[in-house]
């Protein structure tokens, strides 16, 4: 898949451009010292490009790009993953660290699953789905604009940081984490299960 659709925005192609222009080495550096700022800087970036081809609002160009970035950060973070894996009838946007290790100890494995803030009901259709067949896996959600249902208990979320207080103004009785925070927060699971960086699972 080359991240573009029907509108014909190639949103990895776009993510990339954005990397090369503010330095891949430094982008690297950045990510291993302040993750959080990195990621803010290269969406702001991407968010900043889509905007003055006036897609800043199409949901669907942007859950491309969010997922290619997530590809993007996993890889240069060397944070193991499989990608787009098909668990029974339940599409899985990342799994951390395999599925290998979700099928033997699920506990200690993590799924994140990206969606839009408009399609909720699908969103909890998949998650009711996965906890069905795993109870004790860890589900993160990463959600693109606004969401317009609450979602199922025990399910962190993450959206783009600039939606984060205008939601949480909204639903103060939900927390909602910037999507800046989220390679950070991975590898706190990650040293917390005791899981170590691999290179990545094509």
């Amino acid at each position: 898949m080359d991240g573009s659709g029907i509108d014909g925005v190639d949103a990895k192609a776009l993510l990339y451009s954005v990397i090369e222009r503010l330095g891949r080495d430094e982008l690297r550096r950045d990510l291993a010292k302040d993750s959080r700022s990195a990621i803010a800087t290269i969406m702001h970036s991407c968010m900043k490009e889509l905007s003055s081809n006036d897609m800043d609002k199409d949901k669907d160009v942007i859950i491309r790009l969010v997922t290619a970035l997530m590809h993007y950060l996993l890889t240069e973070c060397m944070i193991q993953s499989e990608r787009k894996i098909q668990l029974d009838d339940v599409m899985l946007d990342l799994v951390i660290p395999s599925m290998r290790a979700l099928r033997s100890n699920p506990d200690n494995t993590l799924i994140i699953l990206i969606a839009r803030g408009d399609e909720m009901g699908l969103l909890n259709n998949r998650l009711e789905r996965v906890y069905a067949l795993h109870p004790k896996v860890n589900v993160w959600a990463v959600i693109v604009g606004d969401a317009e249902t609450d979602m199922v208990d025990n399910v962190r979320v993450y959206m783009m940081d600039e939606y984060v207080d205008q939601v949480s103004k909204s639903k103060p009785s939900r927390s909602i984490i910037p999507l800046s925070s989220i390679i950070e927060d991975i590898r706190r699971f990650m040293n917390s299960r005791g899981i170590r960086p691999f290179n990545i699972v094509a």
